[in-house]
């Protein structure tokens, strides 16, 4: 047990840190983590700056109508963004913490190609070994006939010649690239989490600076209906913030998540398809993807071990 353990947390992104930029899929997971809190962090500034603004216009007001102890802009902003200032060691932390589960995210995303990379590689050392896809693995159409595939080339493997197999009708009438519901659901998942605890973030640092100017106001102006009403409807506009948030958050997140899907559907597709050709009788079909940097060193292991199969199988074949 300790074994698997280990094993797991070697294959984990915590050591593949060490390579960074040195290979292609490391720079990719590096990119997912960059994206994944580069969205929070610029709506962050984005949000900050509408609300340095709002804050402007409010200082014109106060000295509009001669508040002597406020007179200087930077005693004015200190006495009302001194929590949210105090703040910012968590929001660089917290966007340190979104870079982290980032890469996860990007390591998950690679995980089933390299899952069969590295099946390849230890299939040609141990005939017996044996593929097995994980209960929640995502990219459906490739993990499941990945099994079939690499099942009936094991099967070949123990004859010493290529069977005949037919393609299941599920796999048989594919022709594109199709929506995997289980990336869907588990990237939704994460994305709604990174999202609600961004929204929460921006809105508690918007409501401390709106709450604090609010009391600024009472405290400094004349007790004036038209001056606290002022003030107090100012609190709509936190409101309109907090929703422009969300919907910014979600929306960016959303575009992140087909973003990352397109960058790995083509090559899942590709593979399939690949895989299915062999199968059919066309032992010279390899995986040929153009744009997916990132899968190569995957997609080369596939190919050495179709290569074993075409020559020490087909061969055989032919002979008989």
């Amino acid at each position: 047990m300790m074994e698997g353990m280990l094993a797991k947390f070697l294959r984990s992104p915590i050591p593949e840190i060490k390579r960074v930029f040195k290979t292609e899929d490391s720079r990719f997971i590096v990119s997912v983590g960059l994206k994944v809190s580069a969205i929070s962090f610029f709506i962050n500034l984005f949000i900050y700056y509408f609300l340095f603004q709002i804050m402007r216009l409010n200082f014109y007001f106060f000295r509009a109508h001669g508040s002597p102890e406020l007179l200087d802009q930077s005693l004015f902003f200190d006495s009302i963004i001194g929590e949210a200032v105090d703040n910012l060691p968590l929001l660089f932390a917290y966007h340190i913490f979104l870079f982290f589960i980032g890469t996860y995210v990007g390591w998950l995303i690679l995980h089933p190609f390299r899952r069969i990379g590295e099946y390849c590689e230890n299939v040609l050392e141990n005939p017996n070994t044996i593929y097995k896809v994980e209960e929640f693995s995502t990219y459906k159409l490739l993990t499941r006939f990945s099994e079939f595939f690499f099942e009936f080339l094991r099967e070949s493997r123990k004859k010493g010649v290529i069977v005949t197999h037919s393609i299941p009708p599920q796999f048989s009438k594919i022709h594109k690239p199709v929506a995997d519901k289980i990336f869907m659901l588990h990237f939704g998942l994460l994305m709604v989490i990174i999202g609600i605890s961004s929204a929460v973030f921006i809105t508690e640092n918007s409501s401390s600076v709106f709450t604090s100017m609010v009391e600024l106001a009472t405290k400094t102006l004349s007790n004036d209906k038209t001056v606290n009403r002022y003030f107090s409807d100012q609190m709509y506009v936190l409101d309109d913030v907090v929703v422009m948030t969300i919907m910014l958050i979600a929306g960016s997140y959303i575009l992140l998540g087909i973003h990352l899907y397109a960058k790995v559907s083509g090559a899942a597709f590709g593979i399939f398809s690949t895989m299915r050709a062999f199968m059919k009788g066309n032992y010279n079909s390899r995986v040929h993807l153009v744009g997916y940097a990132y899968i190569r060193d995957y997609t080369r292991k596939l190919n050495k071990y179709l290569d074993y199969i075409q020559n020490n199988l087909a061969k055989s074949e032919s002979k008989d």
